[in-house]
């Protein structure tokens, strides 16, 4: 049984909540604040509707659930931060999860809106969550040594490619 007590204060709950969950606020809210942004000086959004941008739009939606669902498969959540697993989508990019936050939810809700700001977000967003994972890095660093450090040199943070 869950000893939820010892649970919520272990590092494995403490890290949880140290990169994931408030990067995903900053995010989603840099990107409220951004439309808001472009609403109040009335800035310029392209027309969506056209037929080429629902494709691209389900397009990049279907990349970012072949992602998730690849995630999944390649390392359960009960074996997140005990296992390292660098097979799967993870022998690719590091951080697959943020790779769908940073990427995928700027261009999805850009293309859902018209927003040409949005699109400028992403580098922005790229570099704010390059400094947040530097510290789930060290906590896997500490978990898994050598072999973490290897990997980190051998696959990158977040674009499939170095």
């Amino acid at each position: 049984m869950l000893d939820l007590k010892n649970w919520f204060s272990s590092k494995h709950y403490k890290r949880l909540w140290s990169v994931g969950p408030p990067g995903l606020i900053v995010s989603l809210l840099l990107i409220y604040l951004t439309l808001e942004y472009e609403a109040v000086f009335n800035l310029k959004k392209y027309e969506t509707g056209h037929v080429w941008i629902d494709v691209l739009f389900f397009l990049i939606l279907l990349e970012m659930l072949f992602i998730l669902i690849w995630t999944l498969f390649s390392l359960p959540p009960k074996n997140r931060g005990k296992k390292l697993s660098t097979r799967g989508i993870y022998s690719f990019i590091r951080h697959p999860i943020y790779t769908v936050i940073i990427f995928h939810i700027n261009l999805l809700t850009s293309l859902w809106v018209g927003s040409y700001l949005l699109l400028f977000l992403v580098p922005l967003q790229y570099l704010l969550w390059s400094k947040m994972v530097i510290k789930e890095e060290e906590y896997l660093v500490g978990i898994f040594g050598q072999e973490y450090i290897d990997y980190m040199s051998n696959v990158s943070r977040f674009i499939p490619w170095k």
